[in-house]
């Protein structure tokens, strides 16, 4: 029997009853019982599991691991929220993620809307109920035997990413700035003060923490402002990598542009930190991994897929869990160097996570490029796609070059921004053109 820490004197209430000897049965089921009473939740976390379960019983999902993790999340992890819905309905899209959902699919946006939240809160507590258990996994697969370790088959988890881009995340600059508050507290009291108050606003005291700030201001603007505060932010620090990855979109020349992107990188290396379990969540790590993804993508657009491959695999390496999507930035470039083989293997790799999802259409492509369907086949395929999504399938007939990689992209099943990202990923292909014609 397993059980998390928090029931361990359960098992040893169990243990002990076994030990004195058991003539009933129901002595044992007793002790389960009695320990619900004693869980100690708060009410806030009495409200999530009361959410969670009624989501459970109206979808008619027989998975009790989906409240096991929601018990094991609330109990483990201090949460600060101020309503339970967005807390309830991250653990849900965590539990879908990770396939407890079993036959029912759900878009995050049904979700969102039974639980009453936003799409935005949802993703940020299926983040952290996500990197939870994939730690907890960790630290349990790590507690076996040596000898048991070393049979244990590798794996990547990887994130399901619903937001992607070349701009950060919208809660990043809330996190950081919670974060550099963090590092001014003196004493223990005034860092829970903190988060208790995350929406504060943060003084920088330095120039490299102003340059920062106005980076995400910048990130928040278009055209003219956009770019003046990027050059502000370069004039207080030429060192900051954000700073050189916005300014490099205003660069009129690529080997200007190339310059911005080096820049940015020269910094990244010199600050990224490594010691942490999961790199992406420090966050003071982003704007790295941010200009290996921008600079990538750049990149591909320049004809350059073998260097861009180089980029891609780094973050790969760096952050196995891709919170960013490199994967599928990967696997457009190396169809597009001709690399059939790699991107059969980056495919299989994910085929469970993403079967009905984007790896879908890359199935596709494969299957287009070893010539194995017949005519009924590819008219069949090409129907579904455009009843799947129909703005791919008109972006596809209109067959114009895309700009640069969207700077925002909210994904769901069938939506324009998924659209976007696919046709991206795939206009130019040959196998795709002759698909079409």
């Amino acid at each position: 029997m397993t059980s998390p820490v928090f029931q361990q004197s359960l098992i040893e209430k169990l243990a002990a009853r076994l030990k004195e000897g058991v003539s009933d049965s129901l002595d044992l089921y007793r002790l389960f019982a009695e320990a619900i009473t004693d869980l100690g939740l708060s009410a806030f976390q009495e409200e999530v599991m009361v959410l969670v379960s009624g989501f459970i019983d109206d979808y008619g999902l027989k998975n009790e691991a989906i409240e096991g993790i929601a018990f094991a999340f609330l109990k483990e992890v201090p949460v600060k929220a101020r309503k339970p819905e967005g807390v309830a309905a991250g653990i849900l899209q965590a539990a879908s993620d990770f396939g407890l959902f079993e036959e029912v699919y759900l878009t995050q946006q049904i979700i969102a809307e039974e639980l009453g939240t936003t799409v935005g809160t949802l993703s940020k507590y299926r983040d952290m109920v996500g990197e939870f258990v994939i730690e907890r996994v960790d630290k349990d697969e790590n507690a076996q035997p040596q000898d048991q370790q070393q049979y244990r088959q590798p794996y990547i988890m990887p994130e399901v990413v619903t937001e992607m881009g070349t701009d950060p995340r919208m809660t990043e600059r809330g996190l950081w700035e919670t974060m550099m508050r963090m590092t001014y507290a003196d004493s223990e009291a005034e860092m829970n003060k903190i988060l208790q108050q995350p929406n504060q606003k943060f003084m920088p005291k330095t120039d490299a923490e102003q340059a920062q700030l106005l980076c995400y201001e910048a990130f928040e603007k278009d055209g003219k402002e956009r770019e003046r505060l990027a050059r502000e932010a370069l004039e207080l620090d030429p060192k900051s990598g954000d700073a050189n990855l916005l300014m490099a979109e205003f660069a009129e020349h690529d080997v200007e542009k190339e310059l911005h992107y080096l820049n940015a990188l020269k910094t990244g290396y010199l600050t990224f930190d490594d010691s942490f379990d999961v790199l992406w969540g420090y966050v003071p790590n982003r704007p790295f991994l941010r200009a290996l993804f921008s600079y990538s993508a750049w990149l591909m657009e320049q004809g350059r897929y073998d260097k861009a491959i180089e980029q891609l695999t780094e973050i790969l390496d760096k952050n196995p869990l891709d919170h960013q999507g490199a994967k599928w930035l990967l696997l457009s470039a190396y169809i597009r160097a001709g690399k059939w083989e790699q991107a059969g293997d980056l495919t299989d790799s994910f085929a469970l996570e993403d079967n009905t999802g984007i790896g879908m259409y890359f199935h596709y492509l494969s299957d287009l490029h070893t010539g194995v369907l017949k005519p009924h086949e590819r008219s069949q395929m090409k129907q579904f796609i455009k009843k799947r999504n129909p703005h791919l399938f008109k972006l596809l007939k209109e067959g114009k070059k895309p700009s640069a990689f969207p700077r925002r992209l909210s994904l769901q099943e069938g939506n324009k921004d998924e659209a976007k990202l696919i046709y991206w990923l795939v206009y130019g292909i040959g196998e795709v053109d002759a698909f079409l014609g």
